[in-house]
């Protein structure tokens, strides 16, 4: 894959300024090439949701940047990228990390996913502060690092939220018991993300769709040994979105008080949400076990059809469920897996709203051919259960799956780092 000049530049404009302070630096990256084909799938009905613009029957690849394969043949640009990180000692104490991605999704476009500063208090205690993944799931550190995990990406009924960074600051804490190590990271921030991607393309149908994540604070508790990965995860924060675009400074308002402000007569709905996640990850005698949960919720929210509150009304709770078990072993340097993966929404007494239900069934195996490269092929079947539902939770007279519908995905990926 030929890295952009564009990415270069910027890497090169980033070595020049750290090492003007650093005593040393260091590169590292990695590269994931993957192409990906619809092989068969049906909407049964029309999708509510997605943008008119796709040709389906179609494959939700990436929710974060709107990553979808199409009924169009073979796609090598949905999930392929390429990133450089750079990291900077300045003493024993004082260290920083830059990392720069480019995608094919966005034509090589370089983006900043990383770039924060972190700080020693001891052996035990470091204090990072800039912008950082959030980290509520298991891969979500590496998440785009396919070399780090079996799949040719985490399954997306569970790794899938239009908000995945922050800029704020977080305080990590290990220690070893024995053959017990402990790690615990506790996190504060915001993350705003005009017209996101995965809301505009995915869920709104092409209409731009702002949203913001405000007074985020979280923490996880990680307990592993050689053989046994235990986590658990838990955040909470406020959210808007907006069918317009967010303003800032804040002024008052009626569903965050001094957090929001909007355009004129933007319609918005927000209100709190609260995140818990646990996993369990075992690898022992060439066979692997990995499973993990996510619970999102968010009480009865207000919705208001502009900024100065006319037309109020409010939307149902919203309570959404995912999770996946994996069960594989490995043969020498061939990997095996087969992973169930499911979301599933659940709402408050709503009329006809359409809750999303689908879960994706897998199997991938995984060559380990070279020390820092592996070859994978990976087939997904996804089965739509999502439905119109009357006021009463029961599913409407002809109200059948109305999001993506049932789709077969066949993809190869060649994951490098170095």
């Amino acid at each position: 894959m030929k890295i952009p000049r564009r990415l270069l530049s910027l890497c090169t404009c980033i070595a020049f300024g750290i090492n003007g302070y650093a005593t040393d630096i260091s590169f590292s990256g990695f590269a994931d090439m993957t192409a990906g084909k619809i092989l068969s799938g049906n909407l049964r009905g029309q999708s509510q949701w997605l943008s008119p613009n796709y040709n389906c029957p179609c494959f939700i690849s990436n929710y974060e940047y709107g990553g979808v394969y199409q009924n169009n043949g073979w796609n090598a640009s949905n999930e392929s990228m390429v990133g450089v990180q750079a990291n900077a000692h300045i003493d024993d104490q004082l260290s920083a990390v830059v990392q720069v991605d480019a995608r094919g999704l966005n034509g090589y476009q370089a983006s900043v996913d990383w770039a924060y500063v972190s700080y020693n208090l001891n052996n035990q205690f470091t204090v990072q502060a800039g912008r950082k993944r959030l980290p509520l799931y298991m891969y979500s550190d590496y998440n785009y690092i396919g070399y780090a995990y079996p799949w040719i990406r985490p399954p997306v009924d569970l790794y899938g939220w239009e908000i995945y960074s922050y800029d704020g600051a977080n305080l990590q804490y290990t220690n070893t018991f024995g053959d017990w190590a402990l790690s615990t990271n506790s996190w504060a921030g915001n993350s705003t993300n005009l017209n996101a991607p995965g809301l505009t393309n995915i869920y709104n149908t092409g209409t731009p769709m702002d949203t913001s994540w405000r007074d985020i604070i979280g923490t996880s508790i990680d307990f592993s040994n050689d053989y046994v990965h235990l986590r658990a995860v838990y955040m909470q924060n406020s959210y808007i979105q907006s069918k317009q675009q967010l303003e800032f400074p804040a002024a008052t308002n009626s569903v965050s008080p001094g957090i929001f402000q909007y355009a004129a007569n933007a319609p918005y709905a927000g209100g709190r949400q609260q995140v818990w996640g646990l996993a369990f990850n075992a690898d022992y005698d060439n066979f692997i076990w990995k499973s993990e949960y996510n619970d999102v919720r968010r009480p009865t929210s207000p919705y208001v059809a502009n900024a100065s509150g006319n037309g109020g009304s409010f939307a149902p709770g919203y309570s959404g469920l995912s999770f996946l078990t994996a069960a594989g072993y490995k043969y020498q340097q061939v990997t095996m897996l087969y992973t169930f993966s499911q979301y599933w929404e659940h709402t408050s007494d709503y009329q006809y709203y359409s809750p999303q239900r689908d879960n994706t069934r897998s199997v991938v195996v995984r060559w380990d051919f070279h020390t820092n490269a592996a070859l994978k092929m990976e087939y997904d079947v996804v089965k739509d259960h999502s439905a119109t539902l009357t006021s009463n939770g029961a599913v409407a007279p002809g109200g059948y799956p109305v999001f993506v519908g049932n789709s077969k995905l066949l993809a190869v990926g060649l994951d490098v780092i170095f």
